[in-house]
């Protein structure tokens, strides 16, 4: 095989792809060459880890995804409804409209490093301190934001095995479309 440059950002997208569809267990170091057009010798040169050192990374980017596309723009201006709003369209687009696996269930599976569990936690506690935060300004009390909070994101991460179970992405959509109720004061 030819040597082939790509980028760290097409590299870990393919990886990530990858890592979600067949979770950390399930991906090898060749289809990791395979799907990025590397070989093997240019995985451990760039990530000298292995792939602990690459679905790490992969998850990174995936905080720094959902930083930048859930987390800030809920913190944003405008109506606590239309900021919901917004990051429903965002997880539709992240998630496919429901078509793609959760990237959190998947990769918190058994067999990842340490290391991987606690860059999901830091996101997941991110988000429901994100969701927390809005239902508060919108209203509600500090108890009720965070029980809700919590069981939006129950509702999201359920919604997407469910889709994915069923190959019926309207648990997802519905999902989406009561985040707004869910999370702010009627």
């Amino acid at each position: 095989m030819a040597n082939r440059i790509i980028s760290d950002e097409d590299f870990l997208a393919a990886a990530l792809e990858l890592f979600r569809t067949y979770g950390f267990d399930g991906v090898s170091l060749k289809q990791l060459a395979d799907a990025t057009g590397l070989e093997k010798a240019s995985l451990y040169y760039r990530y000298p880890g292995g792939k602990d050192e690459i679905v790490i990374a992969a998850a990174r980017e995936v905080a720094k995804w959902f930083q930048e596309n859930l987390i800030e723009p809920l913190k944003g201006g405008g109506s606590t409804r239309k900021r919901i709003l917004a990051t429903a369209e965002r997880l539709r687009e992240f998630y496919f409209g429901g078509s793609k696996a959760c990237v959190t269930d998947v990769l918190s599976l058994p067999g990842g490093p340490d290391k991987l569990r606690t860059a999901l936690k830091g996101v997941m506690e991110a988000l429901i301190q994100s969701f927390t935060e809005v239902a508060r300004e919108s209203g509600l009390s500090p108890s009720l934001a965070r029980s809700r909070a919590e069981e939006a994101l129950v509702r999201i991460e359920g919604s997407l095995v469910v889709a994915r179970v069923l190959r019926d992405t309207s648990p997802f959509e519905r999902s989406l479309k009561a985040l707004p109720e869910l999370l702010t004061k009627s």
